[in-house]
């Protein structure tokens, strides 16, 4: 197994210094980098009910134009929302498990589309990043930063295509790849079920670092969790998983599980989702989301905790919707914690990882 950097690695003052730089180029807006939401998919395919995943059931009510664009729509996200901020955005290509192969990745490649229609007829507000260099760039001319991930590999099977896609991944900017949904593909099985890896999951994981695509555990069970434990080689993400000793749904995170985060310099994003927040309230209030923060706090350290809010992919608090609402749990957090703990759960331990990423050697 390589090497992983140290917690006294990730807290120098020379990481400080760069924070505080980034934080004057951002022209004094409050620094958000979440790492997962479903817009993308929302805007794809809320019309269309032959895409499973019930976007079309959900957004049936809402007019075609507000679910159009990610300019300005009756989504959680959207550029009119976040100009307010200096705001990074993974926006997910989610596949639903029911898509397999040629399917999927048509689903991918649909999702692909929308994103750069997108950019192209929100050039003057939002910018592909593929790198933190790019993500401040784009922060300092006043934009959105977006960056291309994908959630649920199901277009990834074990053949002669799996290469030639993960190629193709990598050209068109995907920086992280969730491995499955909530159940099984050809590379493991997510938490509805109890299998692990697939030796060809195993084999992909070597694969996407290898791209220097972030591999993403959000959604594995735990057998899974481990078998991704035994066989990276880089750090890893949970993008959009809270604490199980908080709340006891499996897609959230053991506190051995946040340990591993905390040990191999990875990261778990601060999901929003109603039910992975609270087993007791329909509607989560901020004591219940600082529960969360609390316990990953307490058991990892301050470096890993980040959002992944979930936007535009589940219920989230009523307090937190839309997602320009979300300066409310900054203040809480500054309140609670400290404005420096705040301002890395929001921005600079998610900017700190890819940052890691970027600068790790290429597998050999």
């Amino acid at each position: 197994m390589g090497a992983f950097l140290t917690l006294e690695e990730l807290a120098t003052e020379e990481a400080g210094r760069i924070a505080r730089e980034r934080g004057q180029a951002a022209a004094g807006k409050l620094r958000v980098f979440d790492l997962h939401c479903d817009t993308l998919d929302r805007i794809a395919f809320s019309g269309d009910p032959s895409v499973p995943g019930g976007f079309a059931e959900h957004d049936a009510a809402v007019p075609r134009h507000r679910m159009a664009t990610l300019a300005d729509n009756d989504a959680h996200i959207s550029l009119a929302r976040t100009e307010g901020f200096a705001w990074c955005q993974c926006f997910a290509a989610f596949i639903p498990d029911e898509v397999h192969g040629e399917a999927a990745w048509g689903l991918f490649e649909r999702v692909r589309g929308v994103l750069a229609r997108e950019l192209d007829r929100c050039g003057d507000k939002l910018a592909l990043a593929r790198t933190c260099t790019e993500i401040d760039a784009i922060h300092a001319a006043g934009k959105t930063a977006a960056l291309f991930t994908v959630e649920g590999a199901s277009f990834l099977e074990d053949d002669e295509r799996a290469e030639t896609r993960l190629d193709a991944l990598a050209d068109a900017g995907v920086r992280m790849l969730t491995l499955t949904w909530n159940g099984p593909n050809a590379l493991g099985s997510g938490n509805d079920t109890r299998h692990g890896l697939t030796g060809f999951g195993r084999a992909m994981v070597g694969e996407l670092e290898r791209r220097g695509i972030v591999v993403d555990v959000s959604h594995l069970n735990d057998a899974g969790f481990k078998d991704v434990c035994d066989v990276a080689d880089r750090p890893f993400a949970a993008s959009h998983s809270n604490a199980r000793a908080v709340c006891g749904h499996p897609r959230n995170l053991a506190d051995w599980q946040l340990r591993e985060l905390a040990d191999r310099g990875g990261i778990a994003g601060l999901n929003f989702c109603v039910q992975f927040l609270s087993d007791a309230h329909a509607d989560p209030t901020r004591d219940d989301v600082l529960r969360h923060v609390d316990h990953v706090l307490e058991t990892a350290g301050e470096h890993v905790l980040a959002l992944g809010s979930d936007y535009d992919g589940c219920d989230v608090p009523s307090w937190l919707n839309p997602c320009s609402s979300i300066g409310a749990l900054h203040e809480l957090l500054a309140r609670e914690f400290g404005r420096p703990i705040a301002d890395k759960v929001f921005f600079e331990n998610a900017h700190g990882f890819f940052s890691r990423m970027e600068d790790a050697a290429p597998r050999s």
